[in-house]
């Protein structure tokens, strides 16, 4: 029986392997992989975080020289009218802070937020549950430290006589739940970590970071260990998110609130007693 050798010729070349012609004949070469078919099994390693550049380290000194200043040697009070209070003072330092930060950073914080496009539901729920793992852990430091009849801690009792100061403690509750946050995010995680994370290990630029958020916060060596477990979580929440500063914001954020609630729930309480 006859066969069309077109026909035979393109049976084969379906067949067979793709060929180049060598000087002895043609070379049979390996099949071409398919489109989702990787050379290698093993992953490739992630690379690491860029370094900042020029323009993003003189965005971080404008930022965070003045900010590590007022750290350091406590708010210059004598910079300002004899007229202003304590809380009309760190009003205007946090609001030129703020604006700083949302200048320099926003194009960084706000894209941020897409990390909550997938599950949001489950990532916020995972917030309130370590949210109250901090509560149960710093209530039980405090009782270890204190004993039964824990004082208020002194930066605690600070925000506290600034939220009831009329309508500058309105303004300041503003700052408190969310201002304040993005300002020490930015400066404590997507700086301290994410930026530093180029030059050093990521566990030691964390680890800095929650002592000195932890330190920050602490006006006696007991208050240290009271924010230790906040500051922990805070960073393990922005490491472990991929170094995500808008989703560490928001437990910051969360913890916050529900501070500042709860304390504005107190006053009235006892107000009506």
């Amino acid at each position: 029986m006859a066969t069309d050798p077109k026909a035979e010729h393109a049976s084969s070349t379906l067949q067979s392997p793709v060929t180049n012609a060598g000087p002895q004949g043609p070379v049979p070469t390996a099949p071409l992989p398919l489109p989702n078919e990787t050379a290698s099994s093993e992953a490739a390693p992630a690379s690491p975080p860029a370094r900042p550049t020029r323009a993003e380290w003189l965005r971080i000194a404008i930022f965070g020289i003045p900010y590590a200043a007022f750290f350091l040697v406590g708010v210059p009070t004598s910079l300002f009218p004899a007229s202003w209070n304590l809380t009309a003072i760190n009003l205007a330092i946090d609001t030129v802070l703020l604006i700083v930060v949302l200048a320099f950073f926003a194009r960084e914080f706000f894209p941020a937020f897409t990390y909550l496009r997938t599950h949001p539901i489950r990532k916020i729920a995972i917030l309130f549950g370590l949210w109250f793992l901090v509560v149960i852990v710093q209530a039980s430091v405090r009782l270890a430290l204190y004993g039964l009849n824990p004082p208020i801690a002194a930066n605690q009792q600070g925000v506290m006589n600034a939220l009831f100061d009329g309508t500058l403690g309105l303004v300041f509750s503003f700052f408190v739940t969310v201002g304040v946050p993005v300002i020490e995010e930015v400066f404590y995680r997507h700086i301290l970590i994410g930026k530093l994370s180029a030059y050093t290990p990521t566990w030691l630029v964390a680890s800095i970071s929650a002592a000195l958020f932890a330190y920050m916060h602490s006006h006696q060596w007991q208050d240290f260990f009271s924010y230790l477990p906040l500051s922990i979580v805070l960073t393990l929440v922005y490491v472990k998110s991929g170094k995500n500063v808008a989703y560490s914001w928001l437990f910051h954020a969360l913890n916050n609130t529900i501070m500042v609630v709860l304390m504005f729930a107190m006053q009235g309480v006892l107000q009506n007693a």
